[in-house]
């Protein structure tokens, strides 16, 4: 079990949440998120934004393609890290069937909440 962090954390259904952990299971998957509110043993720091897509959402790893439906849309930053929209999100996902995975998307503008030019992606493993 890995786990990561980042500036912000974006659930394509919610928004971006400040500063969560995403912990992840041995096959890839994310099986919990949590705020982080202190430095965590074992929690590693990225710089960027953490995103979370089913499997089937993303294919490639190489560079950012502008067509991610996702940053098409203002969606909104939720400032409340102790907020259940994660746990929510996540138990909603699982519901559905889907499984979700990390990617990292690095480097990113947190001005515009938008991917710069030579923003690159790759799932967190």
């Amino acid at each position: 079990m890995k786990r990561f962090a980042a500036h912000y954390l974006l659930l394509p259904e919610v928004g971006f949440i400040r500063q969560q952990v995403v912990e992840i299971a041995d096959d890839g998957r994310v099986c919990h998120i949590f705020p982080l509110t202190e430095e965590i043993e074992s929690v590693e720091w990225m710089p960027g934004l953490i995103a979370l897509f089913p499997g089937s959402e993303i294919k490639n790893t190489g560079m950012f393609e502008k067509n991610i439906p996702v940053f098409q849309f203002n969606l909104p930053v939720v400032s409340d890290q102790t907020s259940s929209c994660p746990k929510e999100f996540l138990a909603v996902s699982e519901e559905r069937g889907e499984v979700l995975f990390p990617y990292l998307f690095y480097p990113f503008d947190f001005t515009s909440m938008q991917p710069v030019a030579g923003t690159r992606h790759r799932l967190l493993r």
